[in-house]
């Protein structure tokens, strides 16, 4: 049995992963982009750690909380949409060289696949970067679905992608599992009643995981 089943006792027919933080690595190219911008714009750069802390919501939510210098900005920069842009040119240039994904990940997926467990990508981050990514890492192949965070007009935490994964697949909801990083990923999962797992090590805003309550938690995938 696949390693990640024997640790939670549960065999899904549908595995839905967070991308950022769950399978990639990508916060030092995250970082190197929110440092590009800031200087661009001659606004006090964030640190690592405040990026690691502000990501996950999407690249629209962190350029807000870049400008606002804090998790919950209270009114919209006038600034913004030009700081978006030119946070989204910095990180296309960047070409994620410094993004990894993270140790057993593709054996993972491998296992799944191989044992006939459909797999699928719930991603907040935007289209433009996605597919390109987990091309780049050789792991496209493996999903029969990829949501982003423009794919719909909702997205986690919000349960519709989830609920659109398991409707477009014809999986019924207890027979699929959410696999992520942060209260994003298991709140979306909480809200629609899909088991989730939450993975430690990723980024939650700085906080422990387990304290989202999911279903189960693993050290690493």
């Amino acid at each position: 049995m696949i390693p990640l089943f024997n640790t939670i006792g549960f065999k899904p027919k549908l595995v839905l992963f967070d991308l950022d933080g769950t399978l990639l690595d990508s916060l030092p190219d995250l970082y190197c982009a929110s440092v590009s911008m800031a200087e661009a714009l001659n606004i006090s750069a964030p640190s690592l750690l405040q990026v690691e802390h502000w990501v996950g919501n999407g690249a629209a939510v962190l350029v807000q909380r870049i400008l606002a210098n804090q998790f919950t900005p209270q009114t919209l920069d006038p600034k913004f949409e030009q700081a978006l842009d030119l946070f989204m040119d910095c990180y296309h240039q960047l070409g994620s060289q410094q993004t990894k994904l993270y140790g057993g990940v593709e054996l993972l997926l491998q296992s799944l696949q191989e044992n006939g467990v459909k797999q699928g990508v719930i991603t907040n981050k935007p289209s433009r970067f996605t597919r390109p990514l987990l091309s780049k890492f050789g792991i496209l192949e493996y999903f029969d679905l990829v949501y982003c965070g423009d794919t719909f007009t909702e997205k986690k935490p919000h349960p519709m992608p989830l609920l659109k994964a398991a409707k477009q697949m014809g999986i019924d909801l207890e027979q699929c599992l959410m696999v992520g990083d942060s209260s994003n990923d298991i709140n979306a999962a909480k809200a629609c009643g899909m088991p989730c797992v939450g993975v430690r090590g990723g980024y939650n805003h700085g906080l422990d995981i387990a304290l989202c309550q999911p279903d189960w938690v693993v050290d690493h995938l």
